[in-house]
Formats: C-alpha cells, structure tokens, sequence
C-alpha cells in the first residue's frame, strides 16, 4: 500500500462550547488540546475446556479531556468551564462539538450533551507560561460522529 497523502493534525482543530445561555461558542482560541477517549463495556465468558473467552459488548461510554488557557475573556474556554463548574444547576447538561481537522465542510464532528466530571486549575509561582486548567467532561445519553454539511 502507498503511504496515505490525506493524513491530518490538530493545528486548525475547532472545540466549541455551550456558554451558560445555552449558546455554543468558539473555544479554539482559548484551548490548546482535546483528548477523546472512547470505551465499551465488554463482558467475559469462558467456560470449562476452553482455552480462549468469549466476549461480548453492550453499551458504550466515552471521555472528553480539555486543556484550556487560562484567561480573563468572558466566553472564552477557561471562562464557560468555571462558570459551568459552579453553577448553580446541577447536573447542568451542555453540548460540546469538537470539528477535526477543522470546522469546514467535509470534516468530522464529534458531538454531544456532556456533564463535568472535574476542573483542574493548576497555579504554579515558578511557571512563566499561561495557566493552562484541565477539565473532564463525561456524555449524558449518546454521542455521535457526523460529517460536517456547513
């Protein structure tokens, strides 16, 4: 097979967020990195004189990692994932939307109604770069991988 000439990266990669009205905004320029981790629950059997188990799946799960700049923007990344944090509203749903390799027609979104599991803010004297915090936000019903048509 000849070596792929389609290969992507993250450079130009969109994350998009619900603020607190509900209204999805640009994250990209405030964020830095997305991790997507995908599982499925997987069940074994194995039973007497078999050497090999038998495996079944049935429901899926997944976890998105975020890393944002920290800044003093209001809807900017650092500033929907703290006020989503503490808010008032618990389990407060929002969707995030992640386009790869970017948010043009044609690419890929990752997409769905996710709830945060942790908010991680690390404030370091010695660090001379940005702040960067770290949140993990976990689905709430299903997530989907469309193509993006707009």
């Amino acid at each position: 097979m000849a070596q792929t000439t389609t290969s992507v990266n993250a450079c130009d990669v969109a994350l998009w967020i619900d603020n607190a009205s509900g209204t999805l905004k640009d994250c990209s320029g405030s964020s830095n990195a997305v991790t997507m981790n995908f599982t499925k629950n997987i069940g074994d059997l194995r039973t007497f004189q078999q050497t090999w188990p038998v495996r079944l799946s049935c429901g899926k799960d997944g976890t998105f990692n975020l890393v944002a700049v920290y800044s003093t923007a209001t809807d900017e990344a650092a500033d929907i994932l703290k006020n989503w944090y503490f808010a008032a509203n618990e389990p407060a749903l929002r969707t995030v939307k992640v386009y790869i390799p970017d948010k043009n027609v044609g690419s890929d979104v990752y997409a769905g109604e996710f709830v945060m599991e942790s908010l991680d803010i690390p404030a370091s004297s010695g660090e001379a770069g940005p702040i960067q915090l770290t949140a993990v936000l976990r689905p709430s019903g299903e997530f989907t991988l469309t193509t993006n048509a707009t």
